[in-house]
């Protein structure tokens, strides 16, 4: 992961994501969806601010709210596929949906830590955030 200081952006640069998916079934499409969820898991934990007040939205267009386009993605998804079957899924296999969406904000506010010694209280790490967190704001 890159943090540039001067202008606050981060850039993911290698990601290495981990998933137990009982028995691969189709495991081209399984990397697929580790691929794209971990696209979107960077468009959270990074770009996407979607802001609501007393239940409304606040965040009402597309033009406002962020979304990776392919700069954004990591440089290199590495799909790591485990399969441990699973005696309840069919032949074996387990549900993975989004599975790795969920890790990948917290590890990306501790390789922004370890990158600049600051804590990420607040997410997206817009870059905004990051130069405020910096005293550079």
């Amino acid at each position: 992961m890159e943090v540039d200081t001067e202008t606050g952006h981060v850039h993911l640069k290698d990601v290495v994501s981990t998933n137990d998916v009982g028995k691969a079934i189709n495991p081209q499409q399984i990397q697929g969806q580790i691929e794209g969820a971990v696209v979107q898991a960077a468009g959270y934990a990074i770009l996407e601010n979607f802001v609501q007040k007393d239940g409304y939205v606040q965040t009402q267009h597309l033009s406002t709210y962020l979304i990776p386009t392919v700069l954004d993605v990591p440089d290199c998804v590495q799909s790591q596929i485990l399969e441990l079957a699973d005696p309840r899924g069919p032949w074996g296999a387990r549900g993975m949906a989004e599975m790795p969406f969920m890790p990948l904000a917290p590890a990306v506010i501790a390789a922004v830590h370890d990158a600049t010694g600051v804590w990420m209280h607040e997410f997206p790490l817009t870059p905004e955030r990051i130069l405020k967190a910096l005293g550079r704001i």
